[in-house]
C-alpha cells in the first residue's frame, strides 16, 4: 500500500511524542527548563495575586520572573489561572532556586554542572512535593498544548500535498521527535502556546487560500492573530501574513468592485479581530512604561547587543539549537551532522525533482517558505537588537520547515522508493529523539550510582579515610589515559549521618615535591558531577562519584602528579581560592586538609635536552641511559642531566650528584630524586626522555660523578 493509514498513523505519532516529551520532562531536573524559572515565576505571581507581572525590583526579589514581565500574558494567564482553579501549590517555590555556584554554563572543558540550581534528586522524585507537582502539571500541560503543533503539521501536508500522503507522517514526525521541541514542549515556557496558535493560524490561512474566503474565516484567522501576538510578540507575524494572503488571492485574477470591495473588508475583518482581542495589552504597557511592546524595561535587564554580529556564527547556533540544545549546553555533534544532513538532502529534493513537478502546488509551497523567510527576518531583527540565537524563536514556523523538509526528501527518491522513506524516517527520527534523551541528556542530570553496603560492587583501593566528622572515604579508581589526556576517577563516599551542609568537592593535580603548590589540574563540584550534594546523601549508603576529566592543554613535561581530594564548606568559597576544608584523618591520624590518594604519570610537553650531547650515551643498567649533560658552574655546580627510559622498571631511583677532589675523595653531594621527585623512576615508560637538574657545592672539586641507586638498599645501577 503507497499510504500509511493515516488516523492511526497520527494516533500512534501523537502518543509516542507524548510520551517522549514526558520522558524529556522527568529527565530534566526541575526549573531548568528553557527559562523555566522565570516563566514558572510569572505564572505564580499570577496565580497567588490575581494581576500580571510588572518591572517593580521589590517584588522580583521574591518572584523571579525578570523579562518575563514584558511578555505578552496570555500563557501565564491560562497557566496561572489553571493554578489558582485547581488550588495547585506554590508557596514553596523559592526553597527549589537555590543556585548552583559551579554551573559551567557554554563551552567549557568539563561536562559536568550544565544545571544552574541545587538539585536533590529524591527531594524530587515522584510524588513530588508542593510546587514541584504543581511544576509538572503545567509540563504535562505544555505538552498537550504542542500536540495542535503536530497536528498542524500533518495537517498542513496533506492540504498542500495531497498527492504525497506519507509526507504527512514524516512532517508530522520531524516536528514531533525534534529533540528541541521535545525539550520545549516538555517544560514550562510561552512557546508552547504561540507555536501551536501560529501553526493552527497558518493551516487555517492555507485552508482559506484553497477554499476561499469567508466572513467567519478572515474574523477566525484576525482573532488567532491576536491571540498568537498575546502569548508572544512574534505570534504577531501571523496577522500580515494573513494579510499578504488575502491581497493575493485579490489580485490573482480580475475581480469585480463587489469582490474587491468584500475582500477590503475581510481585510478590514481581520484586522479588527487581532486588535480587539490585544489592543489591551499593549495599551497597559504605553501606560505602565510609555513603550506599547514593554521591550525597553527588558533590555534594561537583558542588555542590548553591544559588539558586532558574525551572521556565519549566528547562525550556526541558532541551526543547532533549532535541532537540540539545553540552556547550558549543546549536544554531541552527532547530532547536528545528522540534521544537517537531513536539512541539505531535503533541499536537494525540493529543488532537484519537486520543484519541477507540474502538479504540484508550488504557490502553496512558496507561501510556506514566505511564512518561514517572516519568522527568520523577525528573528534576525531580535538578534540584532540583543543577542538571541535560540533555535526555538523560529518555531512559529516549525511546521512549515518540517512539510518542506518532508517533501524534499520524498521527492530525493525514485517514485518506487517512496513509499517507504516516512515509515524509515518516522521510525529514525523517534530513534534519535530516544538516543538524545538517553545518552545526552540522561548523563547530564544523573546521580551517581548508590549502593546498600551488602550490594555495593568490589570497592578497589579500600582506605580508612574520614572527613569531618561523618563522611569516610571508602576507596578509589583513579587511572589517566594517555590519548587524549584525561582524568579518570571514581570515589567511594558513605557518611553515617544526615548531613546539613552542602560540601564541595576538590579534585586536584597536585606537585609532589613536598612544599611545591603547583596545580596540573583543579576541579571544584559539589558530588555526583553536581547532582547529589552532600546533603542529599542517605545514611548508610555507598556512593560511587565517578568522574571523566577532560585535562587542560600541557605547559609542563610528561611527569608526576598526585591526586588530591578535598571536601570544604562552599559559603566562603571564592573563584580562585578554598576555603574551610575540612579536616582528614588516615588510619586514625590527622593528616591535614586534603587526602593524597596516589601519584599518577600525565602526558604533557615533550622535554628539550641539552643541545650538546654525550658521545654516546651512558647506560645505566639495561633500563635508563643518560644522552647529555650541561655544566653550569659558579658559586656552585648545576648540572643538567637528559635521562631516556629503556624499558619499565618498579623500583624508584635517585640519582647521585658527587664532587670529589682531585685525590678522588668526596667533597659534596647533590643527590635527590628525578626531577626533584616530580617524576619517579616507576613511572617511567620506554621512550621517555626527561630533563633533570642538580646542585652541588664548587669549592675545590675536581670531578663530577653521576648515577642511579636505589635509596632503601643503597645498591647503585
Amino acid at each position: 500500500m503507497d499510504e500509511m493509514n493515516p488516523h492511526r498513523t497520527l494516533a500512534c505519532l501523537l502518543v509516542l511524542f507524548t510520551a517522549l516529551a514526558w520522558a524529556y520532562g522527568l529527565v530534566v531536573p526541575p526549573f531548568e527548563n528553557l527559562d523555566e524559572v522565570e516563566h514558572f515565576s510569572a505564572i505564580r505571581y499570577v496565580a497567588e495575586t490575581g494581576r500580571l507581572p510588572v518591572h517593580d525590583p521589590d517584588i522580583q526579589a521574591e518572584y523571579r520572573y525578570r523579562q518575563e514581565a514584558s511578555q505578552p500574558p496570555l500563557y501565564y494567564i491560562l497557566m496561572g489561572g489553571l493554578v489558582r482553579l485547581l488550588g495547585l501549590p506554590t508557596h514553596d517555590t523559592n526553597r527549589y532556586l537555590v543556585g548552583n555556584p559551579f554551573v559551567a554554563c557554554g563551552p567549557s572543558e568539563q561536562p559536568y554542572n550544565k544545571h544552574a540550581l541545587r538539585h536533590d534528586p529524591y527531594q524530587e522524585a515522584y510524588p513530588w512535593p508542593g510546587a514541584l507537582w504543581t511544576l509538572h502539571v503545567i509540563r504535562a500541560l505544555s505538552t498537550l498544548l504542542q500536540l495542535i503543533t503536530v497536528v498542524g503539521a500533518y495537517a498542513i501536508a496533506r492540504l498542500l500535498l495531497p498527492r504525497h500522503p506519507n509526507a504527512a507522517p514524516l512532517a508530522a514526525a520531524l516536528v514531533a521527535f525534534n529533540p528541541q521541541f521535545l525539550l520545549v514542549a516538555s517544560g514550562v515556557n510561552n512557546d508552547n502556546l504561540v507555536t501551536p496558535l501560529t501553526t493552527l493560524g497558518l493551516y487555517l490561512a492555507l485552508r482559506a487560500r484553497r477554499h476561499g474566503f469567508t466572513a467567519r474565516r478572515v474574523i477566525v484567522l484576525g482573532l488567532l492573530s491576536g491571540l498568537a501576538g498575546l502569548s508572544k510578540l512574534s505570534g504577531l507575524l501571523l496577522l500580515p501574513f494573513a494579510l499578504l494572503l488575502l491581497a493575493s488571492q485579490l489580485w490573482r485574477k480580475p475581480q469585480s468592485g463587489n469582490a474587491r470591495l468584500r475582500f477590503t473588508f475581510y481585510a478590514l475583518f481581520t484586522t479588527v479581530s487581532a486588535v480587539l482581542v490585544s489592543a489591551w495589552w499593549f495599551w497597559r504597557n504605553w501606560q505602565l512604561y510609555g513603550d506599547l511592546t514593554a521591550l525597553a524595561p527588558m533590555f534594561q535587564l537583558v542588555g542590548r547587543r553591544t559588539v558586532p554580529i558574525s551572521p556565519l556564527h549566528e547562525f550556526d547556533l541558532m541551526f543547532r539549537s533549532f535541532w537540540g540544545q539545553i540552556p547550558c549546553a549543546f549536544f554531541g555533534a552527532w547530532l547536528y551532522w545528522l540534521f544537517g544532513l537531513l536539512t541539505v538532502a531535503a533541499l536537494l529534493g525540493l529543488l532537484w525533482r519537486g520543484w519541477r513537478d507540474r502538479r504540484l502546488d508550488r504557490a502553496g509551497l512558496g507561501w510556506l517558505a514566505l511564512w518561514f523567510l517572516i519568522v527568520v527576518v523577525a528573528w534576525v531583527r531580535w538578534d540584532l537588537l540583543t543577542h538571541a540565537p535560540g533555535g526555538r524563536l523560529l518555531f512559529p514556523a516549525i511546521a512549515s520547515v518540517a512539510v518542506l523538509l518532508a517533501g524534499g526528501l520524498l521527492w530525493l527518491f525514485p517514485a518506487a522508493w517512496r513509499r517507504w522513506v516516512a515509515p524509515v524516517g518516522v521510525a529514525a527520527l523517534a530513534l534519535v529523539a530516544g538516543l538524545t534523551l538517553w545518552t545526552e541528556l540522561r548523563p547530564l542530570f544523573a546521580p551517581p550510582p548508590v549502593y546498600s553496603s551488602a550490594d555495593a560492587p568490589p570497592i578497589p583501593n579500600r582506605l580508612d579515610a574520614g572527613f569531618g566528622p561523618h563522611i569516610r572515604l571508602l576507596g578509589y579508581a583513579a587511572q589517566v589515559r594517555q590519548t587524549p589526556p584525561t582524568l579518570d576517577v571514581t570515589l567511594y563516599w558513605q557518611t553515617d549521618a544526615r548531613l546539613t551542609t552542602d560540601y564541595a568537592l576538590a579534585v586536584q593535580l597536585t606537585s609532589p615535591i613536598p612544599g611545591d603548590d603547583t596545580l596540573r589540574f583543579n576541579y571544584n563540584t559539589w558530588p555526583g558531577r553536581g547532582n547529589l550534594p552532600t546533603t542529599a546523601w542517605p545514611p548508610g549508603e555507598i556512593i560511587a562519584d565517578r568522574y571523566r576529566f577532560r585535562l587542560p592543554p600541557a605547559t609542563f613535561p610528561t611527569q608526576a602528579w598526585q591526586l588530591l581530594v578535598a571536601l570544604y564548606e562552599t559559603e566562603n568559597e571564592n573563584e580562585n581560592e578554598n576555603g574551610a576544608r575540612l579536616p582528614v584523618r588516615l588510619n586514625g591520624q590527622e593528616i591535614g586538609r586534603g587526602l593524597p590518594l596516589t601519584t599518577l604519570r600525565v602526558p604533557g610537553r615533550k622535554a628539550v635536552c641539552p643541545a650538546d650531547p654525550l658521545p654516546a650515551p651512558v647506560l645505566f643498567g639495561d633500563v635508563i641511559a643518560l644522552d647529555a649533560v650541561a655544566l653550569q658552574s659558579g658559586a656552585e655546580h648545576r648540572l643538567t642531566l637528559c635521562w631516556r627510559s629503556l624499558a619499565p622498571t618498579d623500583t624508584d631511583y635517585t640519582v647521585f650528584v658527587h664532587l670529589y677532589d682531585p685525590e678522588g675523595q668526596l667533597l659534596a653531594t647533590g643527590d635527590a630524586p628525578p626531577m626533584g621527585g616530580a617524576f619517579p623512576t616507576h613511572l617511567w615508560q620506554p621512550g621517555d626522555i626527561l630533563t633533570d637538574t642538580h646542585t652541588v657545592s664548587a669549592q675545590g672539586g675536581a670531578r663530577i660523578g653521576v648515577g642511579l641507586y636505589d635509596l632503601a638498599t643503597g645498591q647503585r645501577l
